[in-house]
């Protein structure tokens, strides 16, 4: 897409679509790299900054799957846009419907099925990678405890 939208008109700087906009808003301050590309790359990057309490891991990870969930319920509803009838037989209401559907229900970037399916994509990332951080946290601690308990012996 070029600097301007179909309709001729500049867009803003933050009009490169949904997922642009969630990494923007997800990526935390970090020293020489950009931001990362998506939230698991986030999760298992160690110059990162995110701090999560072992305890809390589980309820964050049910909470990215829940969320992640409800955006891929909602996509049903956006799918009804993309059947709007138009409120007229005249060209406005025609051309209205027909820009709400493309909006809603496109495979471009910045449709909104695309963002909610991006956005669910992007939690069960995120929901995989600390599983995995917990996993490898968890087993580090049980190797520690079985050597600290064979230099008891």
């Amino acid at each position: 897409m070029s600097e301007h939208g179909e309709s001729g008109v500049p867009l803003p700087p933050s009009a490169g679509g949904a997922a642009d906009n969630l990494n923007a808003l997800l990526a935390p301050p970090t020293s020489g790299q950009g931001p990362m590309q998506d939230m698991a790359s986030i999760l298992l990057d160690s110059t990162q900054h995110f701090r999560l309490d072992v305890d809390q891991a589980p309820q964050a990870i049910s909470t990215f799957r829940q969320v992640a969930h409800e955006l891929r319920a909602l996509m049903d509803e956006v799918r009804q846009l993309g059947n709007v009838k138009p409120p007229g037989l005249d060209a406005v209401s025609i051309n209205a419907a027909k820009e709400i559907s493309k909006w809603a229900v496109s495979e471009e970037p910045g449709s909104l099925q695309a963002a909610l399916e991006s956005g669910a994509t992007q939690l069960d990332k995120a929901a995989d990678a600390l599983e995995r951080s917990l996993q490898t946290h968890q087993q580090t601690d049980e190797v520690n405890a079985t050597h600290l308990r064979s230099r008891e012996l």
